[in-house]
This record gives C-alpha cells, sequence and structure tokens, in this order.
C-alpha cells in the first residue's frame, strides 16, 4: 500500500523529495481540508478519521475522532515531569510542554475539550490502557505533592493525604483525564496477574496499578464505566457508536494483548507465552517486561491503514524465543500508511520482522525522554521503507549529536516537537500530517504536509 503525497509546506531536510506543486484552498474545498500555518487546526467534520497525538512531554497520549464522531483515548502520560525529578540519570526525561505548571493529565484534558466533537457529549466512548507503566495510565511516587497530583478519597472528593486502601487516587494520568471527561468504556489487557511481568509484586508497581483499580472503581460508581479486557483478534469491541452503518469500511482490529495474539485467520489467537500460572511462579526466571504485554490494534479506513502498539518489544527473546512477540504480530500484519512508533522507539522494539511488514510511510514517535528515538531503530524503520517520513514530539539536544553520529539527520523529520496530528479524508482514500504548535494551548499549524494518497 503505496503512497504518493503532494508537500504543502514542511521543516524536511535538504534530502527531501522536491516538493509537488501547492495547491490553495478554494471555496469547495471543505473547511476541515483549509490548513494554514499560524491557524487553528481546523474542527474535525462527520467522515474523518482524526488521530491527535498530544504532547505533554511526559508519555503518551493518542486521541481518536472515529468518522462518525465516537472517541477513543489511547493512554494518558502521567511521567514525573523530568524538572522536577530525574526519571532515569543516564537518561532524563525531555522539558514538560506547554509548562512544568500543567500536569500532563490537564494537558490532555484541555486538548479534548477543545477538539472535541460535539456528538460526543463531553464523554470518551473507549479510553484503551495500552499496559500498566506510569507514562501511560499515571505514576506513584510517594512524595506526589511535589508534583501537584492532589490526592481524593474514593468518593471523588479531594483530601489532604492518599488513603490507598480505602479506595483514594491521585489526580494524575488516567485519574485527571477520566474526572473531567467521563469514560463509557475501559479497555486493557485484564488483571495485572494474567501473565504478571517482572514488576508484579513489587512496592511501586502494586501502589501504581492499586491506583488504577481505585480511580475504575470510582468511575465505575460515579458514572457507570465499564472495564472490560482486550478481545484479541476481534473487530466488534471498538466499533463506531452513532452511525456505524454509514462507515462500513472502518473498523479496529484487537491483534495482541496479555501475551495473547491475533493469528491472521477469522478472530483466532494464540497464546504467545507460557500459561499465566508457569507465569506467576517462574517471574524472576522470565522476567517478563511490561512492555512486552501491550495491547494492539490495526485501524483501517478505507484503504488507510494504522498500527500502534503500545510498548512492545522483543528483549529477551534470545533466552525465551516466545518474547518476540512483534516476531508473532508481524505474520498478521500488512504495510500500514500511519505506525505509532512502539516503545517510543528506543532499542529492542519496532524489529526488523514487524517493520519489514509494516513499511510504514508515516512514523511518529511520542519521546520523553532524552534517549528518544534510537538511532539504531530509526535505521530499521529507514531500511524497510526508505521513503518513511519521521516524525517525534521532542527531541533533546542531546540526541541530536547522538543520531548525527550514526547517520540520521534530524532536519530531515517531518518534526522535531509539537503534537503531530493525522487526518484522513472521507472514505480513507487521502490524508494529511499536521503539526501544532505545543508551546502554548492555542493548537495553530506549524507544519503541513499533504495529501497523501492511500494506494
Amino acid at each position: 500500500m503505496a503512497f504518493s503525497a503532494v508537500v504543502l509546506t514542511g521543516c524536511g531536510g535538504k534530502d527531501d523529495p522536491a516538493p509537488g506543486p501547492i495547491i490553495p484552498p478554494t471555496q469547495e474545498t471543505p473547511a476541515a481540508e483549509k490548513f494554514e500555518v499560524g491557524q487553528v487546526l481546523p474542527a474535525w467534520e462527520e467522515g474523518y478519521l482524526d488521530l491527535h497525538c498530544i504532547n505533554g512531554g511526559r508519555g503518551e497520549a493518542f486521541y481518536y475522532i472515529l468518522p462518525d464522531g465516537t472517541t477513543m483515548l489511547i493512554d494518558a502520560a502521567g511521567a514525573p515531569p523530568n524538572e522536577l525529578t530525574s526519571y532515569d540519570s543516564d537518561s532524563p526525561g525531555v522539558a514538560s510542554r506547554p509548562s512544568v505548571n500543567i500536569n500532563s493529565g490537564k494537558v490532555i484534558v484541555n486538548y479534548i475539550k477543545h477538539f472535541a466533537p460535539s456528538v460526543a457529549g463531553g464523554k470518551l466512548d473507549y479510553f484503551v490502557s495500552s499496559h500498566y507503566h506510569g507514562d501511560h495510565i499515571g505514576s506513584w511516587r510517594s512524595d506526589y505533592n511535589k508534583y501537584g497530583w492532589t490526592p481524593y478519597d474514593k468518593n471523588g472528593s479531594q483530601v489532604s493525604s492518599i488513603n490507598l486502601n480505602d479506595g483514594g487516587f491521585l489526580l494524575n494520568g488516567l485519574a485527571e483525564v477520566g474526572l473531567a471527561i467521563p469514560i463509557v468504556k475501559v479497555l486493557d489487557r485484564g488483571d495485572w496477574d494474567k501473565p504478571a511481568s517482572e514488576e508484579y509484586g513489587t512496592d511501586s508497581g502494586n501502589k501504581r496499578y492499586q491506583l488504577y483499580l481505585n480511580f475504575l472503581d470510582y468511575a465505575k460508581r460515579k458514572n457507570g464505566t465499564v472495564r472490560e479486557t482486550f478481545k484479541v483478534g476481534t473487530t466488534d469491541q471498538l466499533i463506531l457508536k452513532h452511525d456505524p452503518g454509514k462507515y462500513s469500511s472502518f473498523k479496529v482490529r484487537s491483534v495482541a494483548a496479555g501475551g495473547h495474539v491475533w493469528t491472521g485467520s477469522g478472530t483466532q489467537e494464540a497464546t504467545q507465552f507460557p500459561s499465566v500460572e508457569e507465569c506467576l511462579k517462574n517471574k524472576d526466571k522470565y522476567s517478563i517486561g511490561e512492555n512486552h504485554l501491550s495491547c494492539v490494534l490495526l485501524m483501517q479506513y478505507g484503504s488507510f491503514d494504522h498500527f500502534t502498539g503500545g510498548d512492545i518489544c522483543y528483549n529477551g527473546y534470545s533466552t525465551y524465543s516466545w518474547k518476540h512477540v512483534e516476531k508473532t504480530i508481524a505474520k498478521a500484519m500488512k504495510k500500514v500508511e500511519v505506525m505509532k512508533a512502539s516503545h517510543h522507539s528506543t532499542n529492542n522494539t519496532n524489529s526488523t520482522e514487524l517493520l519489514t511488514v509494516l513499511k510504514p510511510d508515516i512514523y511518529i514517535a511520542g519521546v520523553w525522554r532524552a534517549v528518544q528515538p534510537s538511532p539504531t531503530t530509526l535505521k530499521r524503520v529507514l531500511t524497510a521503507n526508505p521513503n518513511t517520513k519521521i516524525f517525534t514530539t521532542n527531541l533533546d539536544a542531546s540526541n541530536v549529536t547522538t543520531l548525527k553520529a550514526d547517520g540520521i539527520d534530524p532536519a530531515t523529520f517531518g518534526c522535531t516537537g509539537g503534537h503531530v496530528v493525522v487526518r484522513v479524508a472521507k472514505g480513507g482514500t487521502k490524508y494529511w500530517v499536521l503539526v501544532l504548535n505545543d508551546s502554548n494551548e492555542e493548537y495553530k499549524i506549524s507544519q503541513k504536509y499533504g495529501p497523501y494518497t492511500c494506494l
């Protein structure tokens, strides 16, 4: 599924192909397609598919407006801001956007409230937790007040200190989003011990997962939020809610979760990992990373295909071959137009086996640490498809030097900072990539690319 494109404008480097003619908007051009640098992104319109990579500098949050106005958020960034603590002394985080004074959950809330369609009714139809890490659902730190993570009791009232054992939660990540925007359904990989990752049973891991459960319990009592486990292989779980019959070419396939992978045949799944009981019994021996268990989706609309796989990775497969979940996933995949970079484009992920099949035309990395993206990983991306356009939500100055030293020039990227939006036209025949200024909350376009034609 190759693509052709007319590049309107952008920040590409000298190695970019020569741009085609600029197509000026006309009165016949739908308002949703009138993109102007320096102007606010036009509102979504019915029939379009929007993919928003929201950048707060503290993890991932992808907001989707589906063709009939159904809304979905995959992950809600909640890592501590680098300005207040170092995630890793060898690999610090990037700067918070737009400011360290705004929680990442609040960044997501403000963004969604700005772009949400009226048909959404002020709610999120779906929240997908790709896996149970703080930069995806919200973090736990005992000194939570330092980060502005306000404690709440089980009834949703602000309190002076948290009581985890009595249903308390922190205003951070998913909880901050869900307290402001009611969520209809939450989907995840299931109970944390099915199977158990290496973090299961650790103090910080247990408390982070308990925060997640406590908030979901509150959301169920307050708003009727339903929690479901991913049904791998199916297309009838993440469905259009408002007018599904009108957009029959749209579907979302649940590809993998919790060690289960779609076989590519019907709705059949295969178990990738040892049994739940064996994983729990041999937790330390197997050392299964939480990332391995991420939820994976393939979204299709007409000729447009989009792959998103949380933090799936393949490290440790030389000892246990079943850890190479990407290799198994690849057997059921196809070429895609847009790929969300797995695990922020770090090492030991986005494998040759998977990329050789996906061959993404657009590769979006939600960067929040200085080591992201890895030059080794980007080389695999460009080997699979030399024409891939790379977009990163952030890029630390130290990594610019690292990338250049390894033969990757960030000047050729579509962007190295900002919210990244993909807007797919009605019917899924073409799409654009828009970069929005993330230094404030005005959401003005700083770069624009397209339209790209899906073939």
